[in-house]
């Protein structure tokens, strides 16, 4: 018997929504959805000094307040006393939209970029709501990037990207420095 389109979409979106977000995700919507009209007073939620543990290193992120059309940060990531990566991230206004552009560096003598000189890894939002944002990734194998303040002095920021043919997170907990 053949089930009428209208009917397959239905029972799709049903099937959808009894099924755990993460097991919906698949990694073409991960750099797929359009960005969103916003500004930055709209995720100035994510300012702070935050620091956190990821496994066995300590990591830190330092958001400054927005000024203008942009927030920067900085971020470092230890293990015991030996620094294995800083990031620069800025979210900047590029017309009606928010941009999350990301710069890796590898510690030691010259601070070597991981990513070409005049290259970053960017995403656009694409949803804020309360006091969650998500940013998409825009280049190859892109990967989600959603900041979620949980409280007054907790943030987590989650990163989701394709391994093995599945969507995998990575939690980045922090708390608040005081």
């Amino acid at each position: 018997m053949r089930i009428p389109s209208l009917s397959r979409l239905a029972l799709a979106a049903v099937f959808c929504t009894l099924l755990p977000a993460s097991s919906v995700l698949a990694q073409d919507t991960i750099g797929t959805a359009p960005a969103v009209k916003a500004t930055v007073q709209q995720v100035a939620f994510i300012a702070g000094q935050w620091t956190g543990m990821l496994g066995d290193r300590h990591i830190e992120q330092h958001w400054m307040a927005p000024v203008g059309t942009s927030m920067v940060a900085a971020y470092r990531n230890v293990q015991g006393t030996e620094p294995k990566l800083y990031e620069l991230l800025v979210i900047e206004q590029e017309g009606d939209a928010l941009m999350l552009r990301i710069k890796h560096f590898a510690p030691g003598p010259g601070l070597v970029g991981r990513q070409p000189q005049g290259e970053s890894i960017n995403h656009r939002l694409v949803k804020v709501a309360g006091q969650t944002a998500v940013f998409e990734g825009t280049g190859e194998n892109p990967t989600r990037v959603t900041f979620t303040r949980k409280s007054a002095d907790a943030l987590d920021i989650v990163v989701a990207r394709l391994r093995d043919g599945k969507i995998a997170e990575t939690v980045f907990p922090y708390t608040r420095v005081k």
